[in-house]
């Protein structure tokens, strides 16, 4: 099978859903990008970590970062279309993380939901690189769809250690990697 998405979470494609250390009435709001603790790793060689403008010692925060996968990538017509998603990821300190795949008709409507990674853990450690994986078939495609969407909801709770040595209470790095037919 082809690779046909490789992206990381970026301030772009993640927002913050829900922050303990946000103001009423200030989410969402876009990720911003902080600086990297030198213990936490790189995740293929990127390091750029992201995390919510309201930081704080021992917030929780949820981020929820979107990819998708344009029609022309895509089969028109399939009896079975295989797709498998790896999600790797690095946070400080506790962090979940579930994706999510969605079809989509060309009309935008969302007609099919699949849960592909649930309750993935980092298990509290900032040095782990939590990695999950799943698959799926989408099963009698009898026209186009319009994109399939990944959803990664992820949620992180930052060190309570105040002042935080390197600048950002909280860090959060994440790779998506979508595998399937190639369409050619």
């Amino acid at each position: 099978m082809a690779l046909i998405l490789d992206a990381f979470t970026t301030t772009a494609n993640t927002v913050v859903t829900a922050d303990t250390g946000a103001p009423p009435g200030s989410l969402p709001t876009p990720a911003i990008v902080v600086p990297k603790d030198p213990e936490m790793p790189f995740i293929n060689g990127n390091g750029t970590y992201i995390f919510s403008p309201f930081d704080g010692p021992g917030s929780t925060v949820t981020f929820v970062s979107t990819y998708s996968i344009p029609a022309a990538l895509l089969p028109v017509f399939t009896v079975g279309l295989p797709i498998t998603a790896f999600f790797a990821y690095a946070a400080d300190e506790t962090a979940t993380s579930t994706v999510t795949l969605e079809a989509i008709n060309l009309l935008g409507i969302v007609v099919l939901t699949v849960p592909l990674i649930t309750g993935l853990s980092n298990g509290g450690n900032k040095q782990n690189v939590a990695i999950g994986s799943g698959d799926t078939l989408l099963l009698a495609t009898l026209g186009p769809l319009g994109s399939v969407q990944f959803t990664v909801t992820t949620t992180v709770t930052a060190p309570t250690a105040a002042p935080y040595p390197f600048g950002a209470a909280g860090e959060y790095l994440g790779e998506l990697r979508v595998h399937s037919l190639a369409v050619v």
